[in-house]
């Protein structure tokens, strides 16, 4: 499936939850944009993080494209998406769900975390980590992005942790946000899972040419990818037919 096709299922399945609410949705060229906040989210999960502080500052980042909106309005959020999963209530209760991920029910998530790397120009933003884990999530994002090596270089470790030899495009290196998922999940000794829809083959191969670039078998083991589809079928099953619904 192309990226378009995916943009416009999810527009689909958008625009159907704005008419079943009676709500007049904003349709843009490639996303929907749901009037307010809420109806981007599973009812339990945003009553979940109204009462959470924490989570409740993740729903503040604005739309980069669209004046006035918050960037989870979109029917294209991967962010919303995570954010529909696992801040629902006791999402960790869900044996299936930890098994799954390789984590624990005690573990606190947090959403948009932020590491600490020396000598680092710009903040690094981890979408997601439970406990020793981190997440990053993608739906219609094109790709992983790409940096000049000037950058890339300048994170501590990088050549000891990884061969950026088939990695380079002219001047810059790709799959930035790979490879710096990848530093972060070695400085702070954890895993790291990409999460993509599956039909994402362009995303899955970008993932396996990091992996292989990976200078050792240990840190390869922590370096995996998981899809919404198999995440979904964990779920019990409000949640489970409410992404499908939106999403699927």
């Amino acid at each position: 499936m192309s990226i378009t096709k995916l943009k416009d299922r999810l527009k689909k399945n958008a625009l159907k939850i704005c008419e079943d609410f009676g709500e007049q949705s904003d349709e843009r060229k490639s996303a929907v944009l749901f009037p307010n906040l809420k109806l981007s989210f599973h009812s339990e999960t945003f009553s979940n993080i109204n009462s959470n502080e924490e989570f409740l500052k993740r729903l503040n980042k604005s739309h980069s494209k669209a004046k006035g909106y918050k960037e989870m309005q979109s029917s294209n959020s991967s962010d919303a998406l995570l954010m529909n999963i696992f801040a629902y209530p006791n999402i960790l209760e869900n044996k299936r769900l930890r098994n799954l991920l390789g984590v624990n029910q005690n573990e606190c998530i947090e959403f948009g975390w932020n590491p600490v790397f020396e000598n680092e120009t710009r903040k690094t933003e981890i979408d997601m980590k439970i406990g020793s884990s981190i997440f990053e999530a993608k739906l219609t994002e094109s790709n992983f992005t790409k940096k000049s090596q000037n950058i890339v270089l300048n994170y501590p470790n990088v050549v000891q942790v990884i061969d950026l030899a088939a990695l380079y495009k002219g001047e810059d290196i790709l799959y930035y946000q790979l490879i710096r998922n990848l530093l972060t999940a070695y400085k702070y000794n954890g895993n790291f899972n990409l999460i993509v829809d599956e039909s994402r083959r362009d995303l899955i191969r970008a993932f396996k040419k990091v992996k292989v670039a990976i200078r050792t078998e240990e840190l390869k083991n922590r370096f995996n990818f998981l899809t919404w589809q198999e995440i979904t079928d964990t779920l019990e099953n409000d949640l489970k037919q409410y992404i499908t619904k939106k999403y699927f």
